[in-house]
């Protein structure tokens, strides 16, 4: 196999040196992970896979095509973690030829430095068990010292002129530098803020990163959560009857789950989590071209409870939102300031994950007239409930379905679909980092 190879020769030989000198029989047994093989025999072991595969009579029919279109890589924890990952992975690739390495980074604790590699060729039946699709994962255990050298350990496992998609499962590496390595070797990073056990902190970290790594296209499940509610939103002002209300929003309200006694679940979830309140409440800032008042005497911020208000200086005028992007667009001369707010609370939902976006209230003054625009979910957690209220009355009520945002497989797959930078989500989380500090 070819090594990954740069101007600093002597320390990519002592890289190689540690791959090899560290694979033995000694190591860790996981057998949903495959055979265990050399690090250099990876690529040899692979097409001896497929050329089983091929052989075998019951699937003889089918057309076995070793090809991948994207380099998928999963970084995880520890073993538990990673494991659970693998078994995720499965309804990735129904939908993503890719080759697949998942790397388990165990940095803690006191084991020596040591790296370890097993592959396998997946296979599961997409019509019949006569038509079946494979796919391939590299499995890769790197401990003590050796994980901070695995970004050019896992280089040369991954297939060239590929875009390389990094996932970082749970929070981020805070104080680590593996994950920036990582990060400049991909061509997009996905995390899912969903997961962190320290919420704000992961956003504060995410922001920073991006601020120092400019090229690093970063992506986060969770925004893909609050989409749906960015479309309904938008869809109030799709009717032309309401779209002047929007230049008079100057109070927005938005509730998330929260457990009875704000414990983590029983799945590991987190409670109170607001980045979803968070994130929706940065991209309204965003698209509405509100700033932060200067008096930070009247910003409410507790995490504890995850209730945070801003009293915020709005622009007045004409404003348009486009489509689902929805992105701010402009008319007139936008010179006068006043006052609006923010507010963040939690809403007991024991029935829901906790973070989950229960309500959404837009209120807006145009001329002496009122309009109030509301989401909001009831007991059903699959659906939530849309209402306008005019001076006149309340109009425009629907139920509408936003269970699918939760799916994470369906997440991720529509992630792999996008190769550049979602610029959008990047000005929004810069918002919030702006929101959180505010303390």
């Amino acid at each position: 196999m070819t090594f990954y190879v740069d101007n600093d020769v002597q320390y990519n030989e002592g890289v190689r040196e540690l791959a090899k000198v560290n694979i033995d029989s000694s190591g860790p047994r996981l057998p949903w992970a495959g055979k265990k093989v050399h690090i250099e025999n990876v690529e040899e072991e692979l097409s001896f896979l497929w050329r089983m595969t091929a052989d075998n009579v019951r699937t003889s029919r089918n057309i076995n095509v070793r090809t991948s279109v994207l380099n998928l890589v999963i970084c995880a924890a520890n073993i538990e973690i990673a494991q659970q990952a693998s078994k995720f992975m499965r309804e990735v690739m129904s939908t993503h030829i890719a080759r697949f390495t998942l790397l388990i980074l165990e940095e803690h604790g006191d084991n020596p430095p040591g790296v370890f590699t097993w592959v396998t060729l997946r296979s599961f039946p997409i019509i019949s068990d006569i038509m079946r699709h494979n796919f391939e994962q590299v499995t890769l255990l790197a401990s003590g010292g050796a994980v901070r050298s695995v970004a050019h350990i896992v280089q040369p496992l991954l297939k060239p002129d590929l875009p390389i998609y990094l996932w970082w499962l749970n929070d981020p590496p805070y104080g680590s530098s593996v994950f920036a390595q990582l990060a400049r070797l991909s061509s997009r990073v996905i995390v899912d803020s969903n997961t962190f056990i320290q919420p704000e902190d992961g956003l504060n970290f995410l922001s920073s990163f991006m601020q120092q790594a400019p090229d690093s296209a970063i992506s986060d499940l969770n925004w893909g959560r609050v989409t749906p509610w960015r479309e309904l939103v938008a869809q109030f002002f799709d009717v032309a009857e309401y779209r002047p209300y929007l230049s008079g929003v100057h109070r927005i309200e938005i509730e998330h789950a929260v457990t009875a006694d704000n414990a983590s679940t029983a799945e590991g979830d987190v409670s109170p989590d607001p980045i979803q309140a968070l994130l929706l409440a940065g991209w309204l800032k965003t698209i509405l071209n509100w700033k932060l008042a200067h008096d930070s005497a009247e910003h409410v911020y507790d995490p504890a409870t995850g209730t945070f208000s801003w009293h915020i200086v709005r622009p007045t005028g004409a404003l348009t939102l486009h489509s689902i992007g929805i992105s701010s667009g402009k008319t007139g001369k936008l010179s006068v300031h006043e006052d609006g707010v923010i507010s963040i609370r939690p809403r007991v939902q024991s029935d829901m994950r906790p973070g989950t976006i229960c309500l959404v209230r837009l209120i807006s003054d145009l001329d002496k007239k009122y309009a109030i625009f509301s989401l909001n979910r009831g007991d059903d957690a699959e659906h939530v409930f849309t209402s306008v209220e005019l001076s006149e009355g309340t109009r425009s009520q629907r139920t509408v379905q936003v269970a699918t945002a939760n799916d994470a497989v369906q997440l991720l797959h529509d992630e792999l679909e996008i190769i550049g930078r979602d610029h959008l989500f990047e000005d929004s989380l810069q918002e919030v980092t702006e929101l959180l500090a505010q303390k």
